[in-house]
């Protein structure tokens, strides 16, 4: 079959998320003609599922707030909070300019919501309110991209094409001169490109690249990203001598729940996740292993704390235990991104059975669990005993407001999840990638995801370093890319090679 030629441009983009988006409209706006492909039918990559926090200091918002705050300031807080192991290059390159991403997203007219700049209390806080998100989360950030790329469409500076999974490299003495894909339909294509940029995102919907990368033990974690994450940019790079970290960092996303449906992935928490911080809900239930231990105090500030203690726990599982009078006074346990888990929700779902099980007696609902039930009872009577004291012995629990005590009881199992990768291709200053020798590939660069999280948040999670860094990184090799345009394109007319995926 004839590859359809799509063309020779100065770039060709492979990935359609925050970074790629980045990288085109940058390098559009300098005057390079960009290729952007994507696999998905639409444009936005991750985007559509996250929440799309943002970080950065010195900004215009911050100043309205009166709010003092500096790069290096937020570099200090980058580095205490991923225990110095994020890269110190690549984060403070990106640091230094993400409170420019932050303005910029302003001046393309970024609908903020209206308590940011703040403290974001799902994973360890920073010390000053320096992020940001969208009254509509991840999806604000793609309507203000978008926007901007359909300007660059309009113009003939961009060219976008959706439903190509790029399988393969085109090679031209020793460099990368373009890329081959293939159309959902079956359709070959082929595109030239002075640079090609892999901003392909992560890996952690393919679960033997997860696993791969996963410390031992944790291959239980439940898949919480999209589908398309299944890590092809890091393939191909590999299959072309590139070098790919493998730290052996793992942190969980807490609070997802197991879809009945799809095993090893968790429910889409667009539409319902567990609220384990404190910060946004008093906590009534108690927390149990398979044992029906209780394994670390409910109500702990600390994010990073709860998070590794439940790596500790057999299957990363964990089982919220609660009784109908707490499930009529306490806020809804299950929440979501839109708010719309009201309280007589959740009393419905406690009675249909879809996630919630429920039982007459605690033994009963230890057994409907898969947990000891002796070991629960116990745990149970104790947690009772320390609320009529006023005092948990055990795990230093603060907040006691009710015993667990009146049937109907209820439980929901909830399992660690992954949902950004954390190792990926190693890049030099110049976001080229680098070869097992540690020299770059010619022709070849990444942003976003596919470099991996611990770059900009080490073993742990940072607010706002993960899309961030793809903007203001993006944005960065766009313009660079833009001016260093030489016209090669026109040289291409033979001597190509091309390096596909293996099957």
């Amino acid at each position: 079959m004839t590859a359809d030629e799509l063309g020779r441009f100065d770039a060709v983009i492979v990935g359609a998320g925050a970074g790629g988006l980045c990288v085109a409209i940058e390098a559009a706006a300098g005057g390079a003609r960009v290729l952007v492909l994507d696999k998905r039918p639409e444009i936005g990559g991750m985007l559509h599922v996250a929440n799309g926090e943002v970080s950065g200091a010195g900004t215009r918002r911050q100043a309205a707030h009166g709010i003092a705050d500096t790069p290096e300031e937020h570099f200090a807080d980058v580095m205490r909070l991923s225990h110095g192991k994020a890269d110190e290059r690549l984060a403070w390159r990106s640091v230094r300019a993400q409170g420019e991403t932050v303005d910029w997203l302003e001046s393309l007219g970024f609908d903020f919501d209206p308590a940011t700049p703040g403290l974001v209390h799902g994973h360890e806080v920073y010390s000053t309110p320096r992020t940001y998100w969208g009254v509509e989360l991840g999806r604000s950030v793609l309507a203000v991209l978008r926007r901007r790329l359909d300007e660059l469409v309009r113009a003939g500076a961009v060219t976008v094409a959706l439903g190509v999974r790029v399988d393969g490299a085109v090679l031209e003495g020793g460099r990368v001169a373009g890329v081959t894909g293939a159309r959902a339909d079956g359709g070959e294509v082929v595109a030239y490109g002075d640079a090609v940029v892999l901003a392909s995102g992560g890996y952690d919907a393919n679960l033997h690249l997860r696993n791969r990368f996963l410390p031992p033990g944790c291959e239980d974690a439940l898949i919480a990203c999209l589908d398309h994450a299944t890590g092809d940019g890091l393939t191909l790079a590999e299959e072309l001598g590139a070098d790919v970290s493998g730290d052996g960092h793992f942190i969980p996303v807490m609070g997802l729940i197991p879809d009945p449906g799809r095993p090893g992935f968790a429910v889409d928490y667009r539409e319902a996740f567990v609220e384990v911080a404190p910060a946004y809900r008093t906590p009534h239930e108690i927390w149990v292993n398979r044992d029906g231990e209780r394994f670390v105090a409910e109500d702990t500030t600390s994010p990073e704390h709860r998070e590794r203690r439940l790596l500790r726990q057999p299957g990363l599982a964990m089982h919220v235990v609660w009784d109908r009078a707490i499930a009529e006074a306490a806020e809804p346990l299950i929440r979501n991104g839109t708010g719309d888990w009201t309280r007589e929700r959740m009393l419905s779902e406690c009675e249909s059975g879809r996630w919630i099980v429920a039982a007459g007696s605690i033994e009963e609902l230890a057994g409907r669990l898969g947990v000891d039930p002796g070991g629960l009872a116990a745990t149970v009577r104790r947690y009772n005993e320390a609320v009529a004291a006023g005092h948990d012995p055990e795990h230093g629990r603060t907040v006691l407001p009710a015993p667990i005590a009146a049937p109907p009881f209820y439980g929901l199992t909830s399992v660690a999840a992954s949902l950004l990768s954390r190792d990926g291709l190693r890049v030099d200053g110049d976001l080229a990638v680098l070869d097992r020798a540690g020299a770059p590939i010619p022709g070849l660069y990444a942003v976003g995801e596919v470099l991996g999280n611990n770059v900009f948040a080490g073993d742990n999670y940072v607010g706002g370093m993960s899309v961030t860094p793809a903007m203001t990184l993006g944005r960065e090799l766009g313009r660079a890319l833009a001016a260093r345009r030489t016209g090669r394109g026109a040289a291409l007319a033979g001597g190509l090679t091309v390096r596909r995926l293996p099957e």
